[in-house]
């Protein structure tokens, strides 16, 4: 049996290897292209008023650009009079040295001017980066946004994914050694990427299946206030032999995933996904032949 294994540094450009990891949000979001959108009119993002000033500028573009990838109509160049409106506020709070915090507080009416609803998303990043409009740390901001607005124009996913195409059926098996809310978080995350690769993904872990996802977190001491966290997916076939591994590692500072790991796990999850699709193809035999 060939065995891949797809070794992921600094958990697999989550950021580079001097960045930490995005701050963790309060809650998990699953990604808004696994729901039915309700609302087809589309929206025009608006200019973000606010400061730093240049991180403000690229936010409507960034937006824009994140809410299509999410299947969703949206445009920062018009305003059209069938279309949501949104509309952000971004500002500074107080930061260590060098460091700089920023919100971004975000407001969407309907065409009518009713208010759909509203968000706030949170950033840390180097103060240079954010005064300068660093565009890694915009579409890091972009992306969290967008995943929390197209929730606000979404219905609930669906209950279990149907099996297509003849596909491998999918199961998580469970996430072990993570701290905090990660195995939970992680978990649901990883089943909403793999079904946004079109795989057929069991919800049910007790589920026969053809395949198996399993997690194993490791945290262990490193830089002094640092962490070191590797993570490890197994693909399995349902005998228990191991197709292939995606292995992620990184310093992230301690203590930062003792709480809940929100939008944060998607992020991990998206950096794992092309990987794990890959193994899953790998672990799906060819027509006449079984594995």
């Amino acid at each position: 049996m060939t065995r891949l294994v797809l070794a992921v540094l600094g958990l697999a450009a989550l950021a580079a290897a001097c960045q930490p990891l995005p701050h963790p949000f309060a809650d998990d979001r699953p990604p808004a292209s696994l729901m039915t959108v309700r609302d087809s009119a589309g929206i025009s993002v608006g200019p973000v008023e606010g400061e730093p000033k240049r991180t403000a500028a690229k936010l409507p573009g960034a937006v824009s650009k994140a809410l299509l990838a999410r299947e969703i109509p949206a445009t920062d160049k018009s305003t059209g009079t069938a279309s949501n409106l949104l509309s952000g506020r971004i500002e500074k709070l107080r930061a260590p040295p060098g460091m700089g915090i920023v919100t971004v507080n975000w407001q969407l009416r309907d065409p009518a001017g009713r208010l759909i609803g509203q968000r706030s998303e949170r950033i840390e990043a180097r103060a240079r980066e954010l005064d300068e409009g660093d565009d890694k740390v915009v579409r890091r901001l972009a992306e969290s946004s967008a995943t929390a607005l197209a929730a606000l124009l979404q219905d609930e996913p669906p209950a279990e994914a149907a099996s297509t195409g003849g596909g491998p059926r999918v199961a998580l098996r469970g996430i072990t050694g993570a701290p905090g809310d990660g195995g939970k978080s992680l978990a649901t995350a990883v089943i909403a990427v793999l079904k946004q690769q079109d795989i057929a993904v069991l919800n049910d872990p007790k589920a026969k299946a053809d395949l198996y996802v399993e997690g194993e977190v490791a945290v262990s001491p490193a830089k002094p206030n640092k962490q070191h966290v590797k993570i490890v997916w197994h693909v399995r076939r349902a005998d228990g032999g191991e197709i292939g591994n995606v292995a992620m590692e990184n310093d992230v500072p301690r203590g930062l995933l003792d709480g809940p790991w929100g939008d944060m796990a998607y992020t991990i999850a998206i950096a794992a996904g092309n990987g794990l699709a890959q193994l899953v193809a790998r672990g799906s035999p060819l027509p006449g032949k079984t594995s």
